[in-house]
C-alpha cells in the first residue's frame, strides 16, 4: 500500500497529503509491529520527503517525526535513523531559510534611531 501511494505524482500526492497523512498518523501512534513495519519502509519516508516540502502539510509531517521520535518505545532505530536525520535536516534548513528576512527586518529596527521620549505635562490636582 505505501509502495502505491509514493508511487503517486508528485501534484496528486499534494492533492491527497491530509488524508494520506492522517491515515499514517493512525497506524503509527502506538507501538506495534505495523508502525515498525511502517516506519522502516523506504516508501514511509519518500512520501514525507515529498510532503515535508509543502506548506500544507509540513506541520503534520513533523507531528509524525516527532511521534516516532518521542513514542515509548520511539519507532527510530538504525533503520530508519539516517532518513529521520535526513528529513529533521530539511525542516531545520527550511526554518533557517526563513530565519534570514527576518534578522534583516530587526536590524533595520535596530538601526532606527529611537524617538525622544515625549514628556507628558503632569498634571496637579488640587483637592
Amino acid at each position: 500500500m505505501l509502495h502505491s501511494v509514493s508511487s503517486f505524482p508528485t501534484d496528486t500526492l499534494k492533492k491527497t497529503s491530509q488524508l494520506v497523512l492522517q491515515g499514517l498518523k493512525l497506524c503509527i501512534e502506538k507501538p506495534s509491529p505495523l508502525r515498525n513495519e511502517i516506519m522502516t519502509s523506504p516508501d514511509f519516508w519518500g512520501i514525507l520527503q515529498t510532503l515535508a516540502a509543502n506548506p500544507e502539510s509540513a506541520p503534520t509531517v513533523f507531528e509524525i517525526l516527532e511521534s516516532g521520535v518521542t513514542g515509548s518505545p520511539p519507532a527510530i532505530m538504525a533503520d530508519n535513523y539516517e532518513a529521520t536525520i535526513t528529513l529533521l535536516n530539511e525542516f531545520a534548513s527550511a526554518a533557517s531559510a526563513g530565519r534570514t528576512p527576518e534578522q534583516r527586518v530587526d536590524r533595520k529596527q535596530q538601526h532606527r534611531k529611537p524617538r525622544p521620549p515625549q514628556h507628558e505635562k503632569q498634571r496637579y490636582v488640587s483637592d
